[in-house]
């Protein structure tokens, strides 16, 4: 399932990254990768802040879209 439809407080792990290699490249680089574990701090205005290891990253909707993830 897709990371944009977690609420806040729910943690997921990461599964896969879809996307073009420009887009993978760069969540990867943000730390997305596959069995990483995440979790939602807050969403507004179309934009996801998680917790991601030892920090918080934002991304966009359509970001979002692009991490697959499963209940953590």
């Amino acid at each position: 399932m897709p990371l944009a439809i977690l609420r806040v407080g729910e943690r997921a792990r990461v599964t896969a990254i879809t996307g073009t290699d420009t887009v993978r490249k760069h969540l990867g680089s943000l730390g997305f990768v596959p069995g990483v574990v995440i979790s939602v701090v807050q969403v507004a205005n179309g934009s996801m802040i998680l917790g991601l290891q030892d920090s918080r990253v934002a991304v966009n909707e359509d970001l979002a879209r692009r991490i697959m993830v499963r209940a953590a």
